[in-house]
């Protein structure tokens, strides 16, 4: 069925329901990123009490390439665009944010499984050992990584995961899994109050191969900018 013939459409109307039955499961690259990406600021939401979910992205205006690829990562699964959110901080500066969402089908809720427990954000066991692969890490990166340190000219390799969300124990559980699957050297540290993940310099060529694959251009400003001519260029 043409997507097209969906847009402005009441979400319960039949056009909706049968071009919603039309789809089956995600693909293996879907179901991959979006792993990483609910480890990172994705949400999942249900209408129905949890006969299906959805997947919520939201992104700032300076991530608007990102939000792209991924709208288009899950073209059909999302029958409306991003649309655009203008408020004003508490300086008076203008902020942009964009989001989308996918639409809710029984495909999403072994996301579920994996990320709520009582309707609330959380980590299951053994999450990271047996679901999240090189791809998901890229995503959970791009999605909600960075540099530790963002000093200008430094020569520091570390890179942080930002797990605000999640709590103390969570973490250091994801921590222990992220350090023995990847064979990265990781550690945890405190960040406004809550645990961060850091992935040690002397793991970052590990973890850059990692990811290498999956990362887009335009989110490569995450990433530590090398000078030495031994070193990665990225």
């Amino acid at each position: 069925m043409n997507k097209d013939k969906l847009i402005g459409q009441n979400p319960n109307s039949n056009i909706v329901k049968l071009y919603k039955n039309s789809l089956i499961a995600l693909s293996d690259k879907q179901k991959e990123a979006s792993i990483g990406l609910i480890l990172g600021d994705a949400s999942l939401q249900t209408q129905n009490k949890g006969k299906t979910y959805r997947i919520k992205f939201e992104w700032g205006n300076k991530n608007k390439a990102y939000l792209d690829h991924v709208y288009n990562l899950f073209d059909e699964w999302v029958i409306s665009e991003p649309h655009k959110k203008v408020r004003i901080s508490p300086q008076k500066n203008e902020v942009v944010n964009w989001g989308f969402q996918t639409i809710s089908h029984e495909a999403f809720n072994f996301l579920a499984k994996l990320f709520l427990v009582s309707g609330i954000k959380s980590i299951t066991h053994n999450l990271i050992l047996d679901h999240l692969t090189p791809r998901g890490l890229a995503y959970w990166f791009m999605d909600d990584g960075g540099k530790l340190d963002y000093n200008k000219g430094s020569n520091n390799k570390a890179v942080v995961l930002n797990t605000h969300s999640f709590t103390e124990f969570e973490v250091h559980n994801m921590t222990v899994e992220l350090s023995s699957k990847f064979k990265l050297e990781c550690e945890n540290r405190n960040n406004k109050g809550k645990q961060i993940i850091v992935i040690k310099s002397n793991s970052f060529n590990t973890f850059y191969e990692l990811i290498k694959p999956y990362i887009l251009e335009e989110m490569r400003y995450k990433l530590p900018i090398f000078t030495s001519s031994t070193q990665l260029s990225v």
